[in-house]
């Protein structure tokens, strides 16, 4: 549900995207059916997910406490993994531990108070800055405080003598100190070149991968870190309170740039020396969109503007794959130097959908049909009767709508002409077939299997993964995973001994979360707290503005009266 998507966490507790005029207006303006801005449920459906999510975790590290966990989210995917952090670290059990490493890619997640949110959405209940850095420090801060030692990396070498187990997960050649081999990579960055590498050991560690280009994340009223990037610090204030500088950027908290920019003629290479990057220099667009898509849709990067790009030098540096979703060809139209427009984009069948329920059915054009005893002074059949026979035994998305029953000249025995609507899949297939718009860019770095191979590995965590081992239990979690599986396929899936054996806690969310895929009953408050956990700071704008309003009351100056 694109428009329900939200740039902080507290909004996911007990907010909706709200309708209205202005939400028409917006969605006027920007002009894709395929996303359109709609009033939407409340956001409480992503705690949910966040539960089921650290249950999960959760579950596995019950099975061996030692097992090692990676999470690459993308989009809200990358909130609801960071809520998920806090809720484990609730109970303070041996397996309630976050995550090791965290992949945060695109992520809407966004410190600054944006005007055209208050204005649209929040008003005087959107979350501060002070909230939105405090909470984020807060939650990748868990990450790196509960950083798990083992298993060590130097026992995951292959013993040749068969002595000591290695888990199974590292190659003979693979070594845990500056020996690594890379044996093969994607041709068009090593060649056919083995690699030898220093192995990293990345628990403890959140990734922010973020785009320039990413053109969704990069609204006005969203500005997420996943198209801007994280400052190394950012001076807050509480209300009430002197302001502080929070770290953001640290050991535990890196990012990295993937941009479709060329500098100096060349690609800006993924993995480089770390150190500061200029996100625009003069000339550039802010997010390689055209002139007036920026000035009417985009937040602004400012000239000058810095990150520094702290992620660990890549064995090797590479270019990134961007233009895996565009249509060949269509990225090629210069926008400035080193930049250009963004590719065309077809649309699949989902949002050929989304498309349509927003969108009305064509009207096509005349067409003759069989219509045996028909013949001239007899009247032809009612629009009802055609339209009947035409559906009869299809399903609904093939059935269509009968305006006009006629007569085509010159006049054919038992056949009439017939003027309808398409039927739904016909629009589909129109859709997926004509329609093509921009590429927003915001799956770019996810669905670019080169970024995946050149960083994406380098930067999980490597460890053991025992409850794999067992097909029964991977089995089951995989079905756990997957939100959408009923409840008896779940079950089904591995047996209902196995099933018998998860944890009481891990079964009462697996089963409610079912229950409300499938009839809507949503989980009780005792599950999903409809209050955030401790390490998610929450304050809006109204504390800050009633604060404001009392001091000038209780202020003496403000009592004098008037002569």
């Amino acid at each position: 549900m694109f428009a329900n998507a939200t740039n902080n966490i507290p909004d996911m507790f007990n907010t909706h995207f709200k309708g209205g005029w202005k939400t028409k207006a917006l969605d006027t303006l920007q002009g894709d059916p395929t996303h359109p801005l709609r009033e939407s449920p409340n956001r409480h459906y992503m705690v949910l997910a966040a539960k089921r999510l650290a249950a999960l975790v959760r579950q596995i590290r019950l099975i061996d406490p030692n097992e090692t966990v990676n999470i690459v989210a993308h989009s809200q995917g990358t909130l609801i993994s960071l809520l998920a952090q806090a809720f484990l670290m609730e109970k303070g059990g041996q397996a309630d531990r976050p995550a090791d490493s965290l992949i945060l890619i695109d992520s809407p997640y966004s410190l600054s108070e944006e005007a055209m949110d208050q204005f649209t959405q929040r008003g005087d209940e959107q979350q501060t800055s002070y909230a939105r850095a405090k909470t984020l420090a807060n939650l990748a801060g868990l990450v790196a405080q509960k950083k798990h030692p083992a298993p060590a990396l130097d026992t995951l070498k292959i013993d040749p003598t068969g002595r000591r187990d290695n888990y199974g997960i590292t190659g003979p050649k693979w070594s845990s100190g500056a020996q690594a081999v890379r044996m093969t990579g994607p041709h068009d960055v090593q060649g056919n070149a083995q690699i030898v590498f220093a192995e990293r050991d990345n628990r403890g560690k959140v990734y922010l991968y973020f785009c320039p280009e990413d053109a969704t994340v990069g609204l006005m009223g969203v500005n997420g870190m996943g198209c801007s990037g994280l400052p190394d610090t950012i001076q807050v204030t509480k209300t009430a309170a002197k302001p502080e500088t929070v770290k953001l950027l640290s050991e535990g908290l890196r990012q990295r740039i993937f941009t479709r920019r060329k500098r100096q003629g060349k690609p800006v290479l993924v993995g480089g020396h770390p150190g500061p990057f200029t996100m625009r220099e003069d000339g550039e667009s802010a997010h390689g969109t055209s002139w007036d898509d920026q000035f009417e849709k985009r937040t602004n990067i400012p000239v000058g503007l810095q990150r520094t790009i702290n992620g660990e030098a890549l064995p090797p540096p590479f270019a990134p794959e961007m233009e895996g979703n565009v249509l060949p060809g269509s990225e090629t139209k210069s926008l400035s130097t080193g930049e250009s427009l963004p590719g065309k984009q077809s649309i699949d069948q989902l949002e050929a959908e989304i498309a349509l329920s927003v969108t009305d059915l064509r009207e096509l054009p005349p067409q003759s049909m069989n219509w045996p005893g028909f013949e001239l002074g007899k009247g032809a059949p009612s629009e009802a009767d055609v339209e009947r026979t035409l559906n009869q035994g299809k399903q609904p998305d093939d059935q269509c709508k009968v305006l006009r029953v006629m007569v085509f000249l010159p006049y054919t025995p038992g056949r009439i002409g017939i003027i309808r609507q398409e039927t739904p899949n016909e629009a589909k297939v129109r859709l997926m077939n004509t329609h093509q718009s921009d590429s927003s860019y915001h799956s770019a770095v996810m669905s670019g299997r080169r970024n995946h191979r050149c960083a994406t590995a380098f930067d999980v965590s490597i460890g053991q993964a025992r409850a794999l081992d067992d097909p029964d239990w991977a089995k089951l979690l995989r079905a756990i995973a997957d939100w959408r599986i009923p409840l008896m396929k779940v079950k089904q899936s591995a047996g209902e001994g196995r099933y018998g054996q998860l944890d009481s806690a891990t079964r009462e969310i697996v089963e409610a979360n079912c229950t409300y895929y499938k009839d809507g009953t949503f989980p009780a408050e005792k599950l999903v707290p409809k209050t955030p956990p401790t390490p998610v700071v929450s304050e809006i704008l109204r504390t800050r503005t009633d604060h404001f309003i009392q001091q000038v009351r209780s202020n003496p100056l403000n009592n004098i009266p008037l002569p």
